[in-house]
């Protein structure tokens, strides 16, 4: 009798503990989580640091920025093709050796933790600044770290279905709100239309292909997704519509507000949704943004965590990472509160690290497929 009590609890545990092994998510799923964690900052301050780049070319600057990262995601698709039932970190430690494979693990725990941490001070300073101006950093930072917990808690099957069920919507508004701006626009504010001159906007492009970094956590998940088959079109299409909407967001900012009243705006895409005003009815639409951008904010932030927590996990092989969730929690929590002020946590993230960030999601797998390549490595047998 006392076996048979015992053995639900037993089952539970040990659905617990290979969870990695048996979730599943679709391909649908897992490129709209990607999608929202390659856009999401566009309603920070992105467009901003766009127009101050390249003046009126800050949207070319997007677009190149964006096919150098395809490439660079064509080398993590090659590696993933070749080890198709591994992650990124399973795949260095079985090319490179355990302590390589470690050291190079670290590096991507690392690449997460920094950028949910830097994200998640930019979003709690946003809301602050926009919505709750006598409310204390660490209480809203604190809040929202309750819910990435519980995200991450209930699994990645969860989070993408989610991205899956609200993307449309979370689009569908967004595409209203830019639609709905364009009367406030002129065509010459998109000019010069090359900016500060082609090589200002190719070394801008070059320096900034961390821009869509975040690409790696298609690596991370890629075992999980059903259809092996579909994983190259979920990484090149979630980055094509992410290079779209960021590229669309970033030309009508400039379009509504000159490139140097953009550069001076610290959210543009907020102050975009309080120039809409239509007849005595259709006025003071920010209040919806505000549902669009904590939803999208959620979305990107719990995505990052995840691959937070699992970069940890899979680095150390820890089979259940779970247990992990609330210390990571609380190194993120105080990592946010490291930079001074807003000002600073955007210079150290879009100005200082973008430049080395890179090398990480882009450099390693590049370097990891020469060796493949090399001594023509690949898995023997798939799942």
């Amino acid at each position: 009798r006392r076996r048979l009590k015992l053995r639900p609890v037993l089952n539970t545990l040990r659905r617990a503990v290979l969870m990695k092994h048996e979730t599943k998510i679709g391909h649908r799923e897992a490129l709209t989580l990607l999608v929202f964690i390659m856009s999401g900052k566009v309603f920070l301050q992105f467009p901003r640091d766009m127009a101050s780049l390249g003046d009126g070319s800050g949207w070319i600057i997007v677009i190149l920025t964006g096919i150098l990262a395809l490439v660079g995601f064509s080398f993590l698709y090659a590696l993933i093709r070749r080890f198709p039932s591994q992650d990124i970190i399973e795949i260095c430690q079985t090319l490179t050796g355990n302590f390589i494979g470690t050291g190079a693990g670290v590096l991507f725990f690392l690449f997460f933790l920094i950028t949910t941490s830097l994200f998640l001070r930019k979003f709690a300073e946003s809301f602050i600044l926009a919505i709750l101006p006598q409310t204390p950093i660490s209480v809203i930072t604190a809040v929202f770290l309750i819910l990435l917990m519980y995200g991450v808690f209930l699994g990645i099957e969860t989070l993408s279905r989610v991205a899956w069920l609200y993307g449309p919507y979370l689009l569908g508004t967004l595409i209203i709100i830019l639609v709905f701006s364009l009367p406030n626009g002129s065509v010459l504010s998109l000019t010069p239309v090359l900016g500060k001159g082609p090589g200002s906007i190719l070394k801008n492009s070059l320096t900034h292909v961390s821009m869509f970094s975040e690409i790696l956590l298609l690596g991370l998940i890629a075992p999980l997704i059903r259809d092996k088959k579909k994983i190259f079109g979920v990484g090149f299409y979630s980055m094509g519509i992410a290079i779209i909407i960021n590229t669309l967001v970033t030309m009508v900012v400039i379009f509504v507000f000159n490139y140097a009243g953009a550069s001076e705006i610290i959210f543009p895409i907020f102050q975009l949704t309080r120039l809409i005003t239509y007849g005595e009815f259709i006025q003071r639409v920010e209040s919806i943004f505000v549902f669009l951008w904590f939803f999208a904010a959620g979305i990107e932030l719990s995505g990052l965590f995840y691959g937070t927590v699992v970069g940890f996990a899979e680095t150390f092989r820890i089979r259940n990472y779970r247990p992990l969730i609330i210390p990571i929690a609380v190194i993120c929590f105080t990592i946010s509160l490291i930079p001074p002020s807003m000002t600073d946590t955007i210079i150290l993230n879009d100005f200082v690290l973008s430049k080395i960030y890179w090398t990480i999601p882009f450099g390693i797998p590049f370097l990891l497929w020469l060796v493949a390549l090399i001594f023509n490595k690949k898995e023997q047998t798939t799942e």
